[in-house]
């Protein structure tokens, strides 16, 4: 078996930290001022390079908008996924919901221009664009949709609830938090608990209601 090449090795994280780089550059520049109005001199600039060398990277404005997007919805699934493993199995449909929550959210709090970027970028990006990230996102909640499809056969959500509006209705909320977070008011973890509160006396039928401790704010 052939070793490993270490320059190449080297080469490839450098590249790829790079990249990252770019991307979060980028991020917070598409969040303040849109896709329309960045220009990717002020990205390289951000991101501490030459305009020129962003296109060892990307092949354009458009191609780096959609990797800045298609980061955000991988990376928000990957985290909603982790905190979900890490309940280890055994836990009720409603409690899976809740730890991908809160992993969700952990992410969109963290890395903010990522979510508000894609929120603000989505309808000024070519219709190409659109329709791709689109059908991502649709595949990210269809990993919440087994997840309340899963509740619901456990008698866990009322049968008078639309699963899918549901749904939306959550996520929406979930995805617009950054805009509105104030971590000297809640932490994070105090705002997923809220929604536990929420989602489990509105959710569950009468008589599976559970009233958590309640979250204070600071």
């Amino acid at each position: 078996m052939e070793a490993p090449n270490p320059v190449s090795e080297n080469s490839d994280s450098k590249s790829s930290r790079t990249r990252q780089r770019i991307l979060k550059a980028a991020a917070g520049i598409f969040r303040q001022q849109g896709y329309t109005s960045a220009s990717l001199r002020e990205i390289a600039e951000s991101a501490g390079m030459q305009a020129g060398s962003l296109y060892y990277h990307f092949d354009s404005k458009e191609d780096l908008a959609e990797a800045v997007m298609d980061e955000g919805v991988a990376a928000a699934r990957r985290s909603a996924e982790q905190a979900l493993a890490a309940l280890g199995g055994g836990e009720d449909a409603l409690s899976a919901i809740e730890a991908a929550f809160r992993g969700h959210l952990a992410y969109l709090l963290e890395e903010s221009d990522f979510a508000v970027a894609t929120l603000r970028m989505l309808h000024q990006t070519p219709e190409a664009i659109r329709k791709r990230h689109t059908r991502k996102q649709r595949q990210f909640g269809q990993f919440y949709a087994g997840l309340f499809k899963q509740a619901r056969r456990d008698g866990l959500i009322r049968d008078d609830f639309d699963l899918s509006a549901l749904r939306m209705l959550l996520l929406g909320a979930l995805n617009w938090s950054p805009e509105w977070f104030d971590e000297g008011r809640l932490t994070a973890e105090q705002l997923v608990h809220q929604l536990s509160m929420m989602m489990r006396n509105g959710l569950m039928p009468p008589r599976l209601r559970v009233v958590p401790g309640a979250a204070t704010a600071r």
